[in-house]
């Protein structure tokens, strides 16, 4: 017996990359997409292509994947962003697993390949993250972090082989309006400890991040694009750490 599945999407302004997203998702059961205030053809384009389209003010991360995930029909679920696109490969791998319908399983694991700037990183640890995507929903959902969710799940999983891509930056300027929203995130949560950075701490961790990043994590490999992400990276460190300092001021 076929397993019905349901996709859904939280968005917000991405017509630049969400059609690629739902053409790869034409075999599912359902997709649900909850934006929060999209002011460009985000929404039209997702109605399009039969998606059921929800609103919702935005409030962390968790709390939006977990109010689309309820609006699902379908126990069995696939959470994709909307720069997120599913190879061919991989839909063959995921029909195959669910239809199998093995009671123990209830959730796996997929590979992400991060595309930055027109190139796709083979290499590094942004090419190597296994993340829960497919989970039967009666079995978890997501934790309420404002950044940095993940799902909470009861049963087994598993990994599977072939991979995703992530279109994560398509240039340097939308990684910096994406650096400066999760930043600010990020500074809101860490204020909640009251521990502000030291100038050291900050030299260190930023200079640390290039490192870690461009020879220890193999960028280096994915020759220009890869030197740019490291020292992308570096900075992002940089911001988080002197944004926190900030919002200790207040």
């Amino acid at each position: 017996m076929k397993t019905k599945l349901s996709a859904f999407i939280i968005a917000y302004n991405e017509e630049r990359i969400i059609e690629q997203c739902l053409m790869k998702l034409n075999w599912v059961d359902e997709i649900v997409v909850v934006d929060s205030g999209s002011t460009d053809a985000t929404v039209a384009i997702c109605e399009k292509y039969g998606a059921k389209v929800f609103y919702k003010k935005f409030e962390g991360f968790g709390e939006q994947k977990n109010f689309a995930l309820d609006q699902t029909t379908n126990d069995w679920v696939i959470n994709l962003d909307s720069d997120e696109v599913l190879t061919d490969a991989l839909i063959e791998e995921i029909k195959t697993q669910i239809d199998k319908n093995d009671p123990e399983i209830v959730g796996y694991h997929i590979k992400m390949r991060m595309v930055f700037s027109g190139t796709i990183f083979n290499y590094g640890n942004e090419s190597n993250r296994n993340s829960l995507r497919i989970f039967d929903k009666t079995k978890g959902k997501f934790n309420q972090a404002t950044v940095h969710e993940y799902v909470s799940l009861n049963g087994k999983t598993i990994k599977l082989k072939n991979h995703y891509l992530h279109y994560s930056y398509d240039s340097i300027n939308s990684y910096i309006n994406k650096l400066n929203n999760y930043t600010q995130l990020y500074a809101k949560n860490r204020a909640d400890s009251n521990k502000k950075y030291s100038v050291l701490e900050i030299i260190f961790k930023s200079h640390f991040e290039f490192v870690k990043k461009y020879f220890f994590q193999f960028n280096f490999l994915n020759k220009k694009a890869g030197f740019h992400w490291a020292l992308l990276s570096s900075f992002y460190m940089y911001i988080k750490c002197i944004k926190t300092n900030e919002y200790l001021k207040k």
